[in-house]
């Protein structure tokens, strides 16, 4: 286990030292120990990150006075802060196990940390590497579970467990919920003419293209096959049509080069959802309106109220 750690202290222009030390070998007293034990104990009792790190920041608070404690992960695609000022002084520290990189822990405050406080503070994290270990591999794992290989976006695992969910947070809020299902019109032609791997790259880039165009409070799910669902929340009617022609412009405007001069449409069925509505029968409005558009001549928008 190693921790590098850097100390910004206001009274410098530069930190003050950096370090690699490894962290299980830190002195502790009997009492420091004792907290270690426990407050491991206590990480030890969810997988949930979001929930281990303010815990973890809870019980930093009630032994250190600090103004804030960040936590980024490695690949800085989640950033977590407790507290509301930043202080000029800084510690910082890359948390790894072994060679795996957790990401960062920092702690901030207006006065200087004392070297007292320095070693308890890296005693505590001894206590949090592996329960945060544990959480960062169960987030990658339940990421692998709703994600689709293919081209990224959501799956219809992703899609089961979250629409249900979507409708019933609307309805309580009295807000307006779209759902636009579209389709890749001539799909098996271009799997039969051109081969798998030409249709693969069609359904990342038709994945790409769309994503690129919805905002990122839409979610994007790839339904199965070549078939796609997108959630809008807070969009009327006039919103999620207008949205579903401009994807639907987007993706035509794609040129593949493996499919030469032809080119990709998309035909979309558009639905709201209505005060009687649940999951089954908005979805089965919004797929009977894509039916619709592909019945109508394909590579067009149909909406069903």
């Amino acid at each position: 286990m190693t921790g590098i750690r850097s100390i910004h202290q206001a009274s410098s222009n530069k930190p003050l030292g950096i370090l690699s030390s490894p962290l299980a070998n830190l002195v502790t007293d009997d009492g420091s120990l004792g907290l270690i034990m426990e407050l491991s104990g206590k990480l030890q009792t969810t997988l949930d990150l979001e929930s281990l790190m303010e815990l973890f920041a809870q019980v930093m608070k009630a032994q250190f006075d600090y103004d804030t404690l960040n936590f980024r992960t490695s690949n800085q695609d989640l950033t977590l802060k407790y507290g509301q000022r930043s202080g000029r002084n800084k510690l910082n520290y890359d948390l790894k196990v072994l060679d795996s990189e957790l990401g960062s822990v920092s702690l901030t405050r207006g006065r200087k940390f004392r070297d007292g406080e320095i070693l308890q503070i890296e005693n505590l994290l001894v206590a949090l590497l592996y329960p945060l270990r544990n959480a960062l591999l169960y987030r990658a794992a339940i990421h692998s579970a709703f994600i689709d290989s293919l081209t990224g976006v959501k799956n219809r695992t992703a899609f089961d467990s979250n629409f249900g969910r979507e409708i019933e947070y609307s309805m309580r809020k009295k807000s307006e919920l779209s759902l636009i299902v579209l389709d890749i019109d001539f799909f098996k032609r271009i799997n039969d003419n051109y081969g798998h791997i030409v249709g693969d790259a069609v359904l990342r880039q038709v994945a790409q293209s769309v994503e690129a165009t919805i905002r990122s409070s839409d979610a994007l799910y790839r339904y199965g096959g070549e078939e796609f669902a997108i959630v809008l929340n807070g969009t009327d009617k006039d919103g999620a049509l207008l949205l579903a022609e401009r994807i639907r412009r987007n993706v035509e405007s794609l040129r593949i080069e493996s499919l030469k001069d032809i080119g990709i449409t998309l035909s979309l069925g558009v639905a709201i959802l209505k005060q009687e509505d649940n999951a089954r029968t908005l979805f089965e409005r919004a797929d009977e309106a894509l039916y619709a558009a592909k019945k109508g001549g394909r590579n067009r928008v149909v909406s069903i109220p």
